[in-house]
């Protein structure tokens, strides 16, 4: 896996005006600090008291380098940066002030005023006298309209200040660059819009994946069936996509220090789903070497790859084990208390989804017998033996398909239960 950066253009914007009311001042000044970062700025200070300050640009202006490269000679410039976040015009006076006092800063080639509104002409007509008569510094005002040129050459900094101007394509880049990058997920609002537009993203199998591992971890499967209803093609193309990158998951998420079960639970799901839809033959492959339904190459050792899969095999089995026995079944008996939805109803299509209500069903029986005649008496429940860890296809395909007759009845049990 590697890092994917959010490479935003510009039909991942929308082309309305701007709105920079969103954003407080010390928010602006922030802006402005990122995006002379992106425009390639360097020895960037953030000072506080500067001198041509006043105390509603919080006492702060920035100073930076600039290499400039020109035909003949390449030299590198000092600026003066003075941030004026306004509800209505600047006002002259702030605009002198600020000229005059970096004027007297001989160590200063240019100061650019930044404001977020505009200048008035008088103004203008100032600082072009002002220019005229004192070559150095060379004086600029970025008023609000250059500003947002900037921006939308600048995509980074507009995206991490004023999200409400991406599109929908623009706010997808960058939940796949958090995902990639920092492991985080997409939440509230972000998930939903990704629910319910599943359809304009068939082939970003890297951004379903994301979606699904974060429904798992706080969303709603029931509301939102992924894994039933994603076409078989794209199911099969996430889970592979998935088990692909366990290792470089597990490994970002350890570098982070983030929870790597929020991972192995996510493509337990997935490797469910795709076992109840698609076949334990299929599932098991996808398990053991998801690598021959990529393009690439490279073949890892028996071992890894039981390595690899290990952790979801056990996440699956588990899972089946408790859910399984608490509402159904005493063979295999797990003291954890579920109140939450029938776990096999999230293997039921959504039109097939029985209402849900607040009622619960608590069954206590001293029943040795397997319910679903799957296990012969005084056998274990394979359920219950998640250290003997299948180390073949062959094993794992028995395993898996073992595991999808648990969910096929069970699925079917909890439509009528509901």
């Amino acid at each position: 896996m590697t890092d994917i950066s959010t490479a935003l253009t510009d039909i991942d914007f929308l082309q309305e005006k701007l709105d920079f009311s969103e954003i407080n001042p010390v928010d602006f000044e922030n802006l402005v600090f990122h995006l002379l970062d992106e425009m390639g700025f360097s020895n960037l200070i953030w000072r506080k008291g500067g001198e041509g300050n006043s105390a509603t640009d919080g006492g702060r202006d920035l100073e930076g380098t600039f290499w400039t490269i020109l035909p003949a000679v390449s030299k590198e410039e000092k600026y003066w940066f003075e941030v004026k976040c306004r509800t209505n015009q600047l006002e002259k006076t702030q605009v002198q002030n600020t000229v005059l006092n970096a004027a007297g800063n001989n160590s200063k080639d240019n100061i650019i005023i930044i404001t977020n509104k505009t200048i008035s002409n008088p103004t203008l007509d100032w600082i072009k006298d002002f220019q005229d008569t004192n070559k150095r510094p060379s004086v600029t005002v970025w008023q609000g309209h250059d500003l947002e040129l900037l921006l939308r050459k600048n995509p980074r900094t507009l995206a991490k200040f004023l999200p409400s101007s991406l599109a929908f394509s623009g706010r997808c880049k960058v939940i796949e660059s958090k995902f990639s990058n920092l492991m985080l997920l997409p939440a509230g609002g972000e998930l939903d819009e990704l629910w319910h537009k599943r359809e304009e993203y068939q082939d970003d199998s890297y951004l379903t994946l994301a979606a699904v591992i974060a429904e798992v971890e706080y969303g709603d499967l029931i509301q939102h069936p992924w894994g039933m209803e994603l076409d078989k093609l794209r199911l099969f193309a996430v889970a592979v996509i998935g088990m692909l990158n366990v290792f470089p998951f597990i490994l970002k998420c350890s570098s982070l220090n983030r929870d790597q079960r929020v991972i192995i639970d996510g493509l337990s799901y997935l490797v469910q789903c795709l076992l109840i839809r698609c076949g334990s033959e299929l599932a098991a492959n996808v398990l053991f070497e998801p690598e021959q339904y990529s393009e690439l190459e490279s073949k890892i050792p028996d071992e890894l790859k039981i390595m690899r899969y290990e952790p979801i095999f056990k996440a699956i089995y588990h899972d089946l084990g408790v859910y399984c026995s608490s509402k159904y079944c005493s063979k295999l008996h797990h003291m954890s208390p579920d109140e939450k939805p029938d776990y096999f109803l999230r293997f039921v299509e959504s039109t097939n989804q029985p209402k849900i209500d607040d009622r619960f069903l608590i069954m206590n029986s001293m029943k040795d017998e397997c319910q679903l005649g799957l296990v012969e008496v005084n056998k274990y429940c394979p359920l219950g033996e998640t250290d003997n860890l299948p180390k073949n296809l062959e094993t794992l395909h028995e395993k898996m398909e073992f595991a999808r007759m648990v969910i096929d009845r069970r699925a079917g049990e909890a439509i009528e239960n509901a």
